[in-house]
């Protein structure tokens, strides 16, 4: 008999090992073979899954040299064929009499080393997070995000996110914190990480907690959430937390406001002389104008091109009627301004483009500001002239359904500048 020891096991892992057996060296000299191998990893894996090792054990497409080791270690006959049958009964009553070993695992773990049971493992890993989940319901009081856990839960998320139960227990720990915090007055997202976490990164985009942070925001907020950066910055605005406040501000004209907060006195100013003015994220989340009694039963334009704006400046100055931009990309400072206007009693009446791109900015409008459509219909449309060819599909207008059919069977552009004139009268009346 040739002795190999089977697979690089640490000789700490050996003494520990062998401790349980009574001839260590015969042991590898005799089930330790390489050509043994193949049968002690399946027996390894008995033991791993919780099985005793009694009973048969088969081991398919062996070879030659397997089948030859096997039979001489069981000292029977050569056997044939592919699948090779070991009575494990047998082997643990040959170790136990040639004085090697007392049984057959304590044989297979002084070769590879202290065994795990998968079942107790995974037992004990359902129990952890058994525990985190049950104590993250406790801390998570607020009913939305009750919900929400709740369905993190089933769709495994916290999960793939965090990967142990610690960790998991740690971020929901972390995200109770933050979600007892919100909403918070207006403070920057690293200010506000440094604030609860000690780390102004804390909610950098990437790491578990700023992934559930985010969306935990979002569903305070009551806002979708979408993968990409201007959608976090309209969760995390939603709750008062800026991101980027100085970034793509709102363009606005002739908003009334007669509070005494910083906003409302540059929406004053600007007014008295009719000049437009863009106003940040910073300010709208400061000095809201959810308040502003001033906006009640006012009905205040939006259109989608800052040209409009132009325009209407140029031609009515102070005279126009209120007008917001989205600017085409309706990004979150347009967002919260349009939510704090139709919160503070504002009728809001959108026009935009009639071409595909126009589309989806109206969708957005209407769907997450509750604004209504402003000549921009069916009628409006086959009654504007027609400019450039469009491309692709209108998509649904479900304020207008026969919108979709008209620009589908036109197939052509009709761009807000064009029927400049027509939305005037609609400015100057007001």
């Amino acid at each position: 008999m040739h002795e190999q020891v089977l697979g690089p096991v640490s000789d700490d892992r050996l003494d520990r090992a062998e401790a349980n057996v009574r001839d260590p060296i015969r042991l590898r000299a005799t089930l330790g073979r390489a050509e043994l191998s193949r049968l002690v990893a399946a027996l390894q894996r008995r033991l791993e899954l919780g099985r005793p090792l009694t009973g048969t054990l088969a081991l398919s497409a062996v070879t030659a040299g397997e089948r030859a080791a096997v039979d001489e270690l069981m000292g029977r006959r050569t056997t044939r064929g592919t699948t090779l049958v070991v009575n494990l009964d047998a082997l643990t009553r040959l170790l136990a009499d040639a004085g090697i070993s007392p049984d057959l695992e304590s044989a297979v773990q002084a070769l590879t080393g202290p065994i795990v049971n998968r079942q107790t493992v995974a037992a004990r890993d359902a129990a952890a997070w058994t525990g985190a989940w049950t104590h993250a319901r406790t801390l998570l009081h607020e009913p939305r995000l009750r919900e929400w856990l709740e369905e993190l839960i089933r769709a495994g998320t916290v999960k793939r996110l965090c990967v142990t139960p610690q960790s998991a227990l740690t971020v929901l720990t972390q995200l109770a914190r933050l979600a007892a915090a919100l909403p918070a007055p207006g403070e920057p997202l690293a200010a506000f990480a440094a604030r609860l976490f000690g780390d102004a990164h804390a909610l950098d985009p990437g790491s578990p907690l700023a992934t559930l942070a985010v969306r935990a925001a979002a569903r305070l907020g009551e806002v979708q959430l979408e993968d990409d950066a201007e959608s976090r910055r309209g969760a995390w605005a939603s709750v008062g937390v800026m991101c980027d406040e100085l970034s793509t501000p709102a363009l606005v004209l002739n908003i009334p406001a007669a509070g005494s907060g910083p906003l409302s006195e540059l929406l004053r100013l600007a007014a008295q002389h009719g000049e437009p003015v863009h106003v940040s994220l910073r300010l709208l989340l400061r000095d809201p104008l959810i308040a502003e009694r001033a906006l009640r039963s006012r009905t205040v334009f939006i259109c989608e091109n800052p040209t409009t704006v132009a325009l209407a400046a140029a031609r009515f100055g102070a005279r126009c009627a209120p007008l917001v931009c989205v600017n085409g990309q309706f990004a979150t400072p347009s967002l919260v301004l349009l939510r704090q206007l139709r919160g503070a009693g504002a009728t809001l009446l959108y026009h935009g483009d009639f071409d595909p791109g126009g589309l989806v900015i109206a969708r957005r409008v209407f769907a997450k500001c509750g604004a209504l459509p402003w000549r921009f219909g069916a009628v409006d449309y086959l009654s504007a002239p027609k400019g450039v060819p469009f491309n692709g599909s209108p998509g649904p207008t479900p304020w207008s359904p026969a919108l979709e059919t008209a620009m589908a069977r036109e197939r052509r552009a009709v761009h807000e500048e064009v029927i400049f004139e027509i939305l005037a009268a609609d400015l100057v009346s007001h």
